[in-house]
């Protein structure tokens, strides 16, 4: 074999080295300018591009558990979560104590009604001391452990997540969580003064004057229930939460 040949011969199964050990840096960097410019897609509410270019980045690095995870972002976005499951099963496959996977997946699993699932998947995202929003699998888990009706440790995973750097989830709308179950528990003067935090910190949290206003209804104080649902009707009457307050309004005064 001359020279050549041996250099060439070389290249090749230098070249066979990097297609079988993984991405080479060029395809790798490739693939991240694509998930870049899909990132910045999903944040401007443009899913569907933002799923080519991610589709275009697993061509390049399939094995890049990243791409995966936003890919499943992206089929959340369109309403696809049996596609946003398998994406984000593939991206735990290739990277298990990816947190941020593992808390989406636990939501999906929520929506599904599919509880124990979902607390699993939010204890997986937790174990992983590295990850870097904690309170949301922790406020996650306490929205889960209030549909089961478990208020006790719904409530303390609500606390925690309160209490955690960095405080993603805005103390408002644990607040606002708080009283709603308080509101389930038929503590509803409990339930007030935790809807009134929210309301002092984020008066534009209007789901907190419709509790509130259920809250009065239930302690027989009409005036009150009216005031809060006539609040929400005078800033956003045509909004689905609008609606619902006007039928709580109605209701009111029809029974008087």
């Amino acid at each position: 074999m001359t020279r050549l040949n041996i250099i060439r011969a070389a290249l090749a199964a230098c070249a066979l080295a990097v297609m079988a050990c993984g991405t080479s840096p060029w395809h790798q960097e490739q693939a991240d300018s694509h998930v870049n410019v899909g990132a910045a897609y999903l944040g401007a509410g443009r899913s569907n591009d933002a799923l080519k270019e991610f589709l275009e980045a697993e061509k390049l690095s399939p094995q890049d558990p990243k791409v995966h995870y936003y890919m499943g972002i992206s089929y959340v976005e369109k309403g696809l979560k049996d596609n946003a499951v398998d994406e984000f099963k593939k991206a735990i496959s290739l990277k298990p104590d990816y947190s941020e996977a593992h808390n989406f997946l636990g939501v999906i699993y929520r929506d599904k009604r599919q509880w124990d699932m979902a607390i699993d998947e939010f204890k997986n995202a937790l174990s992983n001391v590295l990850y870097e929003t904690p309170d949301k699998a922790m406020f996650n888990m306490g929205t889960v452990y209030n549909s089961k009706g478990d208020y006790e440790k719904a409530l303390k995973m609500y606390e925690e997540a309160k209490n955690k750097q960095p405080h993603t989830i805005p103390a408002p709308v644990i607040d606002l969580y708080i009283g709603r179950n308080y509101h389930d528990q038929g503590n509803f003067e409990k339930a007030v003064s935790y809807f009134k935090a929210a309301l002092k910190a984020a008066p534009s949290l209007l789901e907190a004057n419709y509790w509130m206003g259920q809250c009065y209804i239930k302690l027989r104080d009409p005036v009150k229930a009216k005031a809060e649902f006539k609040t929400i009707i005078d800033i956003t009457p045509d909004s689905g939460l609008g609606i619902e307050a006007k039928k709580s309004l109605d209701s009111i005064t029809s029974s008087r």
